[in-house]
């Protein structure tokens, strides 16, 4: 299965790493870092694991939470052999207003 990242992805990850720079540590930021890509290859192997998100406004995004930090959700989709990554943000925020790049 290929991978396809959305730019929004990486911009999401680059916020989240200086945000626990900050916050917790770099040793947290790796690890989290870390964690996103574990989690990245355990859902290539088994796309279809994450719930569909009928609450969000596009059609077939599904999400999936970062392995060891679930306080953190994967939003991707699955087109034909292509995983693709639009957004890794907080559960914690208001995800009505998410917007996914298509």
């Amino acid at each position: 299965m290929k991978v396809i990242v959305r730019p929004q992805f990486y911009l999401d990850m680059e916020e989240e790493v200086y945000w626990l720079l900050e916050n917790a540590g770099a040793d947290v930021a790796r690890g989290w870092h870390d964690a996103v890509w574990r989690t990245i290859e355990l859902l290539k192997a088994h796309p279809e694991m994450g719930r569909v998100r009928k609450d969000l406004k596009q059609p077939g995004i599904r999400s999936w939470r970062v392995q060891h930090f679930t306080r953190w959700l994967i939003f991707y989709g699955v087109r034909a052999q292509d995983l693709m990554l639009y957004r890794v943000r907080s559960g914690m925020m208001n995800l009505l207003v998410l917007k996914m790049e298509s």
